[in-house]
């Protein structure tokens, strides 16, 4: 049930607008706020790792203590798998005002999702925030002032095989840099499969060790 228009609504990433990032994760941090949460710790895992950013980016919400940004998302590494026909198809299906419309087929091979959100993984650049090049477009990091962790698996695909540079490469556009900690979980992928447990017990240290 949407809150505000008390009408049922059916979301979720087959349908996400990243234009909402900013919406979305304000009513997170508010609804920790209103149940008197003292750290607030803004965590995302792939897109919703670049989420964070934008947020933090845009925000600068001094309501959060810290971020953690877990295997953030390379989009240009992912879209570059989308062919030119299914590009076609879903520009074609934009324009002519089907962006509601889900796709015939899975965008990147596994995910189910309408013309419209399919467009913006393609073409919107709000997303779009981290990279494996140095020279790339890390205007939104560099504007943060927050400091947190970011943790990646040293098998994630999604790098161009090297999981720890691409880490190291964000880190690096941070006004806090020197003092974010990075954390590598070995031998695991995009989602730590296998390395669940370790991921956990490494974000609960994390937070031990920021006092919380």
């Amino acid at each position: 049930m949407n809150p505000k228009t008390g009408q049922p609504e059916s979301i979720g990433s087959w349908n996400e607008d990243f234009a909402k990032t900013i919406e979305d994760l304000t009513a997170y941090v508010d609804f920790a706020e209103q149940k008197g949460y003292q750290h607030i710790v803004l965590a995302g895992h792939s897109l919703g790792a670049n989420k964070v950013i934008h947020y933090l980016a845009e925000t600068q919400d001094k309501r959060v203590a810290k971020f953690i940004l877990l295997s953030p998302a390379n989009v240009t590494h992912l879209t570059n798998a989308i062919s030119e026909q299914q590009r076609a198809y879903i520009r074609h299906q934009v324009e002519k005002g089907n962006s509601q419309r889900l796709l015939p087929f899975e965008l990147f091979g596994w995910l189910p999702c309408i013309a419209d959100t399919a467009f913006q993984w393609l073409y919107s650049p709000l997303l779009n925030n981290v990279h494996v090049e140095p020279n790339s477009d890390f205007s939104q990091v560099a504007k943060i002032q927050h400091t947190g962790a970011l943790l990646i698996g040293t098998l994630d695909r999604f790098t161009y095989g090297d999981p720890p540079g691409f880490l190291r490469n964000i880190n690096n556009h941070f006004q806090s840099a020197d003092k974010n900690t990075l954390i590598f979980i070995e031998n695991t992928g995009h989602t730590y499969q296998q390395k669940e447990q370790e991921v956990a017990d490494k974000l609960l240290d994390l937070v031990k060790d920021w006092g919380y």
